[in-house]
């Protein structure tokens, strides 16, 4: 148990790492409102159903859990193989609405996670590219720009990019405004229920390519605690960030092979 309850909304929290993040910080003691799009039975003090893709319900729900909350954690995400529609408006779009309309709702001192993931990378290059998408403010504007993309480039990849980037310019005012920290939590290939709707999407090849260099896919329990530890004070002086949590699998991508340490005689 905690020695104060804080209160955490979790996004997601119907499978996956949403449901072991609920469930870490409700068998932590703290009060947790889970939201999914489903019923769940993921254990919380509260549940609320919410579709994620549906500006008007994300502006109600906020309207009805009301102020005094501590962290959240916004987990929810759909894999390449939905609509690219609902990608991008679940992935990016709802979570640019549920994070900047939970930032008055916050105490001062909280904190905003999103999980995003190491599929976003490359994201440093793709900012122009990403203009247009960054600029919706709706579903529809985020459908036309959509439209206007090559259907070959992922576009889980692209919610994912665009989620970073967002977290990242929105971290400067939350925390200045509101005294809340943003960051964002980028896992590599995860075991969870729709790890094989990656393995449709992105190739069974490329994510087995994955497991064999750092020995295993992760599992939540290797995402959760990082989530924790962004939202709790502990990181007080950790803002606008994006954390890998992937067993070192993109660090060689970015800067080169993995230095060889020859064999002690």
């Amino acid at each position: 148990m905690v020695s104060e309850q804080r209160r955490v909304v979790v996004v997601g929290a119907g499978s996956g790492i949403g449901a072991a993040t609920a469930a870490h910080f409700h068998e932590r003691g703290d009060h947790v409102l889970a939201v999914d799009l489903r019923a769940t039975e993921t254990p919380a003090a509260q549940h609320e159903l919410c579709d994620l893709r549906d500006a008007k319900a994300i502006a109600a729900l906020l309207e009805r859990i009301g102020p005094d909350w501590d962290a959240l954690a916004y987990v929810a995400g759909v894999p390449g193989t939905a609509p690219a529609s609902d990608v991008l408006r679940v992935n990016y779009l709802g979570m640019r609405l549920f994070t900047t309309g939970m930032l008055p709702l916050l105490r001062p001192g909280g904190a905003i996670v999103t999980v995003a993931s190491v599929a976003a990378l490359g994201w440093q290059l793709r900012l122009e590219d990403l203009s247009g998408l960054l600029a919706a403010e709706d579903g529809e504007a985020v459908d036309a720009w959509q439209a206007t993309q090559d259907p070959a480039y992922p576009v889980y990849s692209t919610s994912k990019q665009a989620a970073i980037i967002f977290a990242k310019r929105l971290a400067p005012t939350a925390w200045q405004k509101f005294g809340v920290r943003v960051n964002t939590v980028s896992p590599g290939p995860t075991d969870t229920p729709i790890l094989s709707d990656f393995e449709d999407s992105m190739g069974k090849e490329v994510l087995d390519s994955v497991k064999a260099t750092v020995g295993r896919h992760a599992t939540v329990a290797d995402i959760v605690p990082v989530i924790d530890f962004l939202a709790s004070q502990r990181a007080r002086w950790v803002n606008g960030q994006d954390i890998h949590v992937d067993g070192g699998f993109v660090a060689p991508l970015s800067v080169g092979a993995p230095i060889e340490i020859p064999e002690q005689k």
